[in-house]
C-alpha cells in the first residue's frame, strides 16, 4: 500500500459499489504502468462498440454463454483490437467474474477517477431544451462554485423534456434538482396532503 501511495497509483477518489471497486483496481493497475490515458481511451472504445454493435453487446451480456467460450472470445477480441496488456487483462477478469454487463458503469467510474487525477470534475446538466452557448457558459461559471478550488469543470449536457423546465445537475456524487417538474411535484404533494 505504501508503494502505491508513493508512486501515485492510488485512486484520487473514494467511490463505492461493485463497479467502483473494479474501476479503482483498473486505475491502480493503469497508474502503476503509467498508462492511464491509453487505458481510458481503450475502455471508452470498448463501451462505445458495445453500445453501437448489437451482436457484440449480446455477446458481452449473455449470461448463458459458457465462461470458457466467452473468455476465448474476449481473448480474441482483445488481440484483434490490439489493446494494451492492462486493458486486455482487465476485460478478461471482468468477463471471468461475470460482470461484463456492468462494464459501462465501471467505465464511468474509471473516467471519474481519471478526471479527478487531472483535476477535472464532471458535471452533467440536464435541461428540457438544449442550452445555447451563452447559457452553457453561465451554467459552467455557476458550477465552479460547487467544485474544489483549482478544479476544471467539464460539463456534459443532456436533454430530457420530461423535466418541463429548469435543470438537474450531477456533480460527482452530488445531485441538484432545480427542475420545474420537482417544483410541480412538491405543489401536488402539498395539495394532496393539506396541513
Amino acid at each position: 500500500m505504501r508503494n502505491a501511495l508513493a508512486n501515485g497509483s492510488m485512486p484520487p477518489l473514494k467511490l463505492f459499489g461493485t463497479a467502483a471497486r473494479y474501476a479503482s483496481a483498473l486505475y491502480t493497475a493503469s497508474a502503476k504502468k503509467s498508462a492511464l490515458a491509453a487505458v481510458e481511451t481503450e475502455i471508452k472504445q470498448i463501451v462505445s462498440l458495445a453500445n453501437s454493435d448489437k451482436k457484440f453487446k449480446e455477446f458481452m451480456e449473455d449470461p448463458t454463454m459458457a465462461r470458457k467460450k466467452k473468455l476465448a472470445g474476449l481473448d480474441e477480441f482483445c488481440k484483434g483490437g490490439k489493446f494494451s496488456e492492462t486493458t486486455s487483462n482487465f476485460i478478461k477478469v471482468v468477463g471471468e467474474n461475470g460482470r461484463l454487463s456492468e462494464l459501462e458503469k465501471i467505465a464511468e467510474c474509471f473516467e471519474e477517477l481519471c478526471m479527478a487525477s487531472r483535476g477535472e470534475v464532471k458535471c452533467v446538466v440536464t435541461t428540457a431544451e438544449p442550452l445555447d452557448a451563452a447559457m452553457l457558459a453561465d451554467v459552467t461559471d455557476a458550477l465552479k462554485g460547487h467544485v474544489p478550488a483549482n478544479s476544471k469543470v467539464i460539463v456534459s449536457t443532456k436533454v430530457d423534456p420530461r423535466i418541463v423546465g429548469g435543470m438537474t445537475v450531477g456533480i460527482g456524487e452530488k445531485y441538484l434538482d432545480l427542475s420545474l417538474l420537482s417544483k410541480i411535484k412538491k405543489v401536488e404533494h402539498l395539495i394532496a396532503n393539506p396541513v
